[in-house]
């Protein structure tokens, strides 16, 4: 277990510090007006993976884990996948002269990007290596053109989009031996409403995070939309993570001992997370964005909370669907991304225009998800079972306290505290047996 998680933690961390460079210098080196449009234009995408998704890439993922003669099921997913995607790049070409729907265009090479397989058939270390090169080219586009030309840069960063997905696709296919290409069968598209009630929910939840700025672009200004984008691009890195976690372990998951251990180890990042926002914001935040963004800070502590809590239930999606019980899961997600989206409007019409209250929404949000799903489970203790492994860590948390006093708040100071910290924790982890 921690061997895979250790290579997988490797190859998701040079991706996200590729992510971390690129937003740091394009904090540094742009204006608000472009960072808001590179925040439109990564939600916009994140919205079409979303729709193409929809459900039948999770039930297919599910299947994948279960099936022996997978590749026909393999087949008609992508088939359905693309169909949907014809669909989207129709509506694409009015984006020419309307809005940013331009990137609609760019539906099919998303549909026929296949890494979703790779979890399902139990090889999570492959698809970190694909979720790398999908990341690292849009990355290193944002960081060649916000220092060369940032005229280009949203053009560029649109046609980067488009490289990562055809050949991170083109890599899948090769991993898994199977046609890059499927003809598209629009009668395959049933497939969708036979997953409809996972769609929504997956849907549901894309809005519980960085989704929420496709909504709120059109109401809060860009210096808002802007410090929202960069913050909760931050949060989207550790929910990555933790999705990176829950995938590793996919097929283990209907153990409820896997499942535990699985969200200690979301909890302990969790807490970390949480607790450098509040200990040492100021060195986190000019490490990762440029230093005006300190100005605000609590966006990123609410975030923080927001991970940390709703680490407690990592698993616990996944572990409803595992369990069959879509229905619940589905409502328990649109519930959190309806009460996420009226909060954050309210919030905007009846109290300011402030990132802060964004951030909150997203709490709100999580909670509601968290609430519902330990319901839904109906496990005995689920609390208490997670909450007496985690709080002997609290105690390892502590040089993050002392070195922050003796040695004030600078990098050298952190990074000596998360070694003193993670030294403990590994050993203390590693004897746990449930």
């Amino acid at each position: 277990m921690i061997k895979r998680l250790s290579i997988i933690t490797l190859i998701i961390g040079a991706a996200h510090i590729t992510t971390v460079v690129s937003l740091k210098i394009l904090s540094k080196n742009t204006n608000n007006n472009i960072i808001a449009s590179i925040g439109e234009l990564d939600s916009l995408n994140l919205l079409i993976v979303s729709i193409i998704a929809f459900g039948l890439q999770l039930s297919t993922t599910r299947e994948l884990a279960i099936l022996d003669n997978w590749k026909s099921r393999y087949y008609s997913t992508q088939s359905a996948r693309l169909s949907l995607s014809l669909i989207l790049l129709l509506f694409g070409l009015t984006g020419f002269y309307v809005t940013k729907n331009y990137l609609f265009c760019m539906a099919p090479i998303i549909a026929l990007n296949a890494d979703y397989a790779l979890y399902g058939l139990g090889k999570p270390v492959a698809a970190a290596i694909v979720a790398f090169i999908r990341t690292l080219i849009p990355s290193v586009t944002i960081i060649i053109f916000s220092f060369y030309s940032t005229s280009h840069l949203i053009l560029s960063y649109t046609i980067s989009l488009f490289v990562a997905y055809l050949i991170a696709g083109v890599c899948v296919s090769r991993l898994l031996k199977v046609s890059y290409f499927v003809m598209p069968r629009f009668k395959q598209l049933v497939d969708y409403v036979n997953s409809l009630k996972i769609g929504i929910a997956s849907f549901a939840l894309f809005f519980v995070g960085i989704g929420i700025i496709n909504i709120l672009s059109y109401f809060n200004d860009n210096e808002t939309i802007a410090v929202a984008y960069m913050a909760l691009k931050v949060y989207m890195i550790f929910k990555g993570i933790r999705r990176i976690i829950v995938q590793s372990f996919f097929k283990e998951l209907k153990s409820e001992a896997i499942s535990i251990k699985v969200d200690l180890i979301a909890i302990i990042v969790g807490a970390v997370f949480f607790s450098s926002f509040i200990i040492y914001p100021s060195v986190i935040i000019s490490f990762l964005l440029d230093e005006k963004y300190i100005n605000f800070t609590p966006a990123f502590v609410i975030l923080g909370a927001a991970g940390f809590l709703s680490s407690f239930t990592t698993s616990s999606g996944t572990r409803l669907l595992l369990q069959k019980k879509d229905k619940v899961y589905s409502c328990n997600l649109i519930i959190a991304a309806l009460a996420t989206i009226l909060s954050s409007l309210s919030f905007y019409y009846f109290i300011c225009d402030s990132p802060y209250l964004i951030a909150l929404a997203i709490l709100i949000g999580e909670l509601i998800i968290s609430t519902l799903n330990i319901i839904a489970l109906k496990e005995s203790n689920f609390l208490i079972k997670r909450l007496k492994l985690f709080l002997p860590t609290l105690v390892f948390l502590l040089p993050l306290v002392i070195f922050r006093y003796l040695m004030d708040e600078n990098l050298f100071s952190f990074c000596l505290a998360i070694i003193f910290f993670s030294i403990p924790t590994f050993y203390y982890f590693t004897k746990i047996k449930l």
